[in-house]
């Protein structure tokens, strides 16, 4: 398990840390995420994103703004479960990710997502429709 802390929070803050687990100020998301089982997450855009084009089981424990939205949607869509911050605990979060992760439903509707945004084209048809709007 490797679980990302940020600069904000010492590692200290958090008590025993199991010899399972590998905490880190920063690490690369993207590259952890086409490896993980399952992810939990704030359900910010960014990792929301990112959740689906690796096509990795979220658990959402949304904490501010866009967060409780996209959670909600990422449910919505089957390939999520929101769980609110006030009932995240280990024992939840245990279940939630264990669920997912063993759901062929889940993972069926992650990689038909997956597929779907990556025949979009992302980025670069992004940028050729705002072009066609600037000439």
């Amino acid at each position: 398990m490797v679980l990302q802390i940020g600069k904000h929070v010492a590692p200290a803050e958090l008590g025993e840390i199991p010899g399972n687990v590998e905490v880190h100020d920063w690490v690369p998301q993207l590259a952890i995420l086409k490896q993980a089982d399952a992810f939990i997450t704030h359900a910010g855009a960014g990792g929301s994103q990112e959740g689906l084009a690796t096509a990795t089981p979220m658990v959402c424990v949304p904490q501010a703004v866009d967060q409780f939205g996209n959670a909600d949607m990422l449910q919505s869509l089957g390939v999520a479960r929101h769980v609110p911050m006030e009932e995240a605990t280990a024992d939840t979060l245990r279940e939630a990710v264990l669920t997912l992760a063993d759901d062929a439903e889940v993972a069926r509707r992650l990689r038909e997502l997956r597929a779907q945004m990556a025949s979009e084209a992302g980025t670069q048809r992004a940028a050729d429709l705002i072009e066609a709007e600037i000439e």
